[in-house]
């Protein structure tokens, strides 16, 4: 054990720290100079991590604390290892690293204790359960440690306005109709048969094919007999509506049977029918009649309609044939006619509405704290200056301050209460089909960086841990922030490959397909471009977890739970973002286009109830342009070109002091905000002395903020005996020190 340096050593000290049993000064474990110390940029969260590998090993008072923590509180227990050194200059001790001993990597050996160093307990506990997936209204974290309530805000709900399309199509196997009226007594007699039809696409729930072959009789010379619904295509409408109605029809007559006919009427009517189930007939539209055989007869014919028809709600729409005919009194009374080769197709159409309503939301930071504190068992550990606000106590409300998510449930007004309950006798079952908002951190940040561009650190303020949120260039700060004094030594550059993408997938996971609505105008689903970089086939992929497609909230909307609370949909579980401004009486409201751009959107429905416009895929890809942007410098007259979409292509949005962009347009190389970082990684040597590593743990104050020295940029003096400056990737201080870093874009 000759490595190993005495207790009271003059210039370096090791502290064990455990809350419950205190702190204990020990000697140097040994390993310490051989542990592969690093520091590594997060490929996904961005910001940097310390790393200690390799299993320290503890002997004497070190190794019998270790073992007392472990006997008393099992795995779970906290041991800090905290390395103090005496500054050079004023002789104060001055901490150097600290991290967390990992007793589940305990290992008992001839006395001594080996076991592995972590860099924090925060970053391993954030780890284990980063894609563990929590209801976020619990009231207790994973080790039964109580939190508030969740603080949910209220938000107003405008609507969306959605142009509904239904479209019906007769198909060939199904193009004939036969109508049969019969009498022994020279009666009156009426039959009516739907034209048949089937549902090629539906848009409106209350729309159906109806039932070729079903005839309904109606003796009245007006035709105002009750409906079946066998011949309804629009059965039983849930609100008022106003349907624009566009008819294409054609037919062949063919009289088959013809006995003893005195008056005789032949229709095409589309009819509407009220009283919901009664199907009561109040009115119609006549498009077709005869009362001649002759001009029946082996003739085709053809009728247009095209006109606005409201209807009511509990009301129904038929499109049918009818016959009526008044028989001699005869022993013979039969009349049979079959309309032939019918090709029929009709839209209906409607510019749809709901009147306004409101949801619970959680608020970005919120969300974020909570995450974080039910996975980490913590509280007060979160901070972030992008989605903070002052009545959070942060100085200034943030760029994402009221950015906030909401779920189907809550849209629909759905909550936990009441409780189900059993049925007795005298009171039904009643069942709740409510369900909590649950995510994860990794789905939150995963979502919040496709669509916003985000980051996360883990950082010590007074030596404590707490995770950071904030805009992905708040970790490529353009300041410097390390000085390294000597000549750096074995440079070494490279492209860095990693940096060079040749397409790109932005936007959302879900959205666009509807049950309810064509998807065709929803422009938050998921967009493809490419870039002029061919050899490198590396995808830029920021897909969002959570929703952003308002046609899809507005669907959930509009089933409440006050009048469908035993239906359940297919958003109930998916999470939405919302785009919030505060509106009176502590609500919020939707942020709309003249929020954030210069004029009012094209290409789509309704442009001045459209939400979420701000989020939109090509808006979206404009915040990672200089991410992207870093493989496409030497190239600013190519383009990033469109290629795909599943969402609206015709949507073009102008952001306040942009340019306009189609969502199926290109982008200027140029025009992507400037690349922070170049593609050349470049790796050196230069000796991690207790100057330089006081700088690396260092925090620096820029324009009033507070930064992690390792966000900002690593001056040195390259092997031209040039100042060269980069973004840190990785370093590893032990022996000659060994840097990577990615060469700042000037």
């Amino acid at each position: 054990m000759g490595n190993i340096n005495p207790q009271l050593n003059d210039r370096v000290q090791y502290i064990l720290k455990n809350k419950y049993l205190g702190e204990l000064v020990i000697i140097e474990p040994i390993g310490w100079n051989d542990d592969e110390k690093e520091y590594a940029r997060h490929e996904t969260y961005h910001g940097i991590f310390p790393k200690f590998s390799n299993s320290l090993t503890f002997v004497k008072e070190g190794a019998s604390y270790i073992n007392t923590v472990r006997d008393i509180y099992g795995v779970m227990a906290e041991i800090e290892l905290i390395r103090n050194e005496r500054h050079p200059k004023t002789d104060v001790w001055t901490l150097t690293y600290s991290g967390y001993l990992d007793l589940s990597t305990w290992n008992k050996k001839d006395g001594t204790v080996l076991i592995k160093f972590n860099s924090g307990g925060l970053e391993q506990d954030l780890k284990a359960r980063d894609s563990e997936v929590v209801e976020v209204d619990r009231t207790k974290t994973f080790d039964d440690s109580v939190i508030p309530e969740l603080k949910t805000v209220n938000v107003q709900l405008d609507g969306r306005r959605i142009f509904l399309q239904t479209k019906f199509n007769t198909i060939l196997s199904d193009n004939t109709v036969k109508l049969v009226n019969t009498s022994s007594d020279g009666n009156t007699r009426g039959c009516t048969a739907s034209v048949p039809m089937a549902l090629t696409n539906k848009s409106h729930e209350a729309a159906q094919a109806p039932i070729t072959g079903s005839l309904t009789g109606d003796n009245s010379w007006g035709r105002t007999g009750n409906g079946e619904v066998s011949n309804m295509f629009f059965a039983i409408s849930d609100r008022d509506r106003e349907l624009k109605i566009k008819i294409k029809l054609q037919f062949k007559i063919n009289i088959e049977v013809f006995d003893d006919i005195d008056t005789f009427v032949f229709y095409v009517r589309l009819a509407t029918y009220k009283n919901a189930g009664d199907f009561n007939f109040k009115s119609h539209k006549i498009l077709f009649e005869k009362n001649a055989y002759s001009d029946l007869q082996q003739k085709t014919f053809n009728v247009t309609f095209n006109d606005t028809v409201p209807v009511l709600a509990n009301e129904s729409l038929a499109l049918v044939f009818d016959q009526n005919t008044d028989f001699r009194n005869t022993s013979s009374q039969r009349l049979e006619i079959r309309a032939e080769s019918v090709i029929c197709s009709m839209e209906v159409d409607e510019d749809s509405f709901e009147e306004k309503s409101t949801t619970k939301a959680i608020l970005a930071h919120e969300l974020a704290d909570r995450l974080v504190t039910i996975a980490t068992n913590r509280e007060n550990v979160f901070y972030s200056d992008y989605f903070g606000r002052k009545d959070l106590g942060y100085p200034v409300d943030g760029k994402g301050a009221y950015i906030a998510f909401t779920h189907g449930f809550w849209i629909r007004q759905f909550d936990k209460y009441p409780i189900p309950q059993e049925e007795t006798s005298t009171q039904p079952k009643i069942t709740n089909l409510f369900k909590p908002l649950s995510t994860s951190f990794n789905e939150f940040t995963t979502s919040t960086e496709a669509i916003l561009n985000i980051g996360v650190g883990i950082e010590n303020i007074g030596n404590k841990e707490r995770v950071r949120i904030e805009e992905k260039s708040f970790f490529y700060n353009k300041n410097v922030t390390i000085r390294l004094p000597n000549q750096v030594q074995k440079v070494d550059r490279k492209e860095a490959t990693t940096k060079y993408y040749s397409s790109i997938q932005i936007g959302y996971e879900k959205g666009g397909d509807y049950e309810e609505a064509f998807g065709l105008d929803e422009f938050n689903v998921k967009s493809n471009f490419s870039t002029y970089i061919s050899k490198v086939p590396n995808v830029y992929t920021q897909i969002s977890k959570y929703r952003g497609d308002s046609y899809g909230m507005e669907f959930a909307r509009r089933k409440p739970k006050s009048l469908n609370d035993t239906e359940d949909t297919s958003y109930d579980e998916d999470v939405f973002f919302m785009d919030l401004k505060p509106a009176e009486n502590g609500f919020f409201v939707q942020r709309k286009w003249q929020d954030d751009f210069q004029k009012i959107p094209t290409g789509i429905f309704s442009p001045e109830t459209a939400t979420n416009l701000r989020f939109s895929p090509v808006n979206s890809l404009l915040r990672h342009g200089w991410c992207i942007g870093s493989g496409l410098i030497k190239y600013p007259m190519n383009k990033i070109k469109y290629g795909s979409s599943t969402a609206n292509r015709q949507l073009k949005t102008q952001l306040i002091g942009g340019n306009e962009y189609a969502e199926n347009g290109d982008i200027l190389n140029s025009e992507l905000q400037k690349a922070r970082y170049q593609a050349e990684e470049i790796e050196f040597e230069h000796v991690c002395d207790f100057d330089v590593m006081q700088q690396v743990n260092g925090v620096s104050m820029i324009q009033g903020k507070r930064i992690v020295n390792l966000y900002g940029l690593v001056e040195f003096i390259n092997e031209d005996g040039v100042k060269e400056a980069g973004f840190l990737m990785n370093l590893k201080p032990n022996g000659e020190g060994k840097w990577k870093v990615l060469k700042v874009n000037r």
